[in-house]
């Protein structure tokens, strides 16, 4: 009867959802794999400014003592 077409729809329904929500959450994950990993490369560029600007202070200190040393 009526009923019974109505619970087939319902099921499809469901079935519809369940399905765009599997792939949502899909999408979800690998949308949040790529940003850990554009996460990691940031923090990784972040380090390796950080060791070019020591290094750089290191070398100009270097220097200024030089051209001190020089004027004596």
């Amino acid at each position: 009867g009526l009923g019974d077409v109505y619970k087939r729809q319902a099921v499809f329904t469901a079935g519809g959802i369940f399905a765009e929500f599997t792939a949502i959450k899909s999408e979800l994950t690998t949308v949040h794999d790529r940003l850990d990993k554009k996460i990691k490369v940031i923090n990784d560029l972040e380090d390796r400014i950080l060791d070019m600007e020591k290094q750089l202070e290191y070398e100009r200190g270097f220097l200024e003592a030089a051209t001190k040393k020089k004027k004596k």
